[in-house]
């Protein structure tokens, strides 16, 4: 299995093309610009406030990724933590996938949350990562509602906010 390791400014362009084929299997459109904004902001934000792991590809480029923003939080009863985790774009390059890669970077992503003593960890799994998530102690939550609203867009984005 490969090796997990921390992703670096130099990884970005790689974590963004697998982001982009995570997104077109859930029937997103990722498009060149997107891919430009979204390389920039990965490079900028690594090492910072955008933690990522990754694993070489024996071929070159990445075989897998995966990111956890850590966010400030207000606390809340009985919670100790100033700030949570959004895991995003777990991906696996087709080539590589069913090898236990994506596994290996939550793994790796949620020992660094043990590490910064970030309590709550979030994220939203397709259908196909449902399943790993489950197994690594992540549930539906049923104490109240996931709502979002997506602002300033002409187009109508509700039929595809859960691929946000």
């Amino acid at each position: 299995m490969g090796t997990v390791r921390l992703a670096t400014s130099a990884d970005a362009a790689e974590i963004v093309h697998l982001g982009a084929l995570m997104y077109k299997a859930v029937g997103a459109k990722p498009t060149p610009t997107w891919a430009v904004d979204a390389t920039r902001l990965v490079r900028d934000r690594l090492g910072r406030d955008l933690i990522g792991m990754v694993i070489d590809a024996p071929e070159g480029g990445l075989a897998c990724c995966g990111l956890l923003n850590v966010a400030p939080r207000l606390p809340k009863p009985g919670a100790m933590a100033h700030q949570m985790g959004y895991v995003q774009w777990v991906s696996t390059a087709p080539q590589h996938q069913r090898k236990g890669y994506a596994r290996a970077i939550m793994d790796a992503l949620l020992s660094e949350t043990d590490k910064r003593g970030i309590e709550v960890v979030e994220l939203h799994a397709t259908p196909m990562g449902r399943h790993l998530y489950e197994d690594l102690g992540f549930y539906i939550k049923q104490d109240n509602i996931a709502m979002m609203t997506v602002r300033g867009r002409a187009d109508d984005p509700s039929a595809d906010a859960e691929g946000l």
